[in-house]
């Protein structure tokens, strides 16, 4: 896959910058930019749903399905039906 990327020419010290680092450390500049792309990106990833921090309750532990959750509601509302 290929990305061509428009940079103004207010921007062009970070090209510089850019081939003197591949120069300095033998790194392709494709390479140098995928690893910065990576660190961005981890550095911003968010929740599927953007829930507000004082609603987050952390990772959930254990085995825990719908129907350990719901099943006597589940059973209770088939019941009546």
């Amino acid at each position: 896959m290929q990305l061509n990327l428009y940079i103004p020419k207010r921007r062009r010290g970070l090209i510089a910058k850019l081939e003197e680092l591949a120069r300095e450390t033998g790194a392709s500049k494709n390479e140098l930019v995928l690893e910065a792309l990576e660190r961005f990106l981890r550095g911003h990833e968010r929740p599927a749903v953007d829930i507000p921090e004082r609603f987050r309750l952390g990772e959930m532990r254990g085995d825990l399905d719908r129907r350990s959750i719901y099943g006597e509601i589940l059973d209770a509302h088939r019941h009546r039906h």
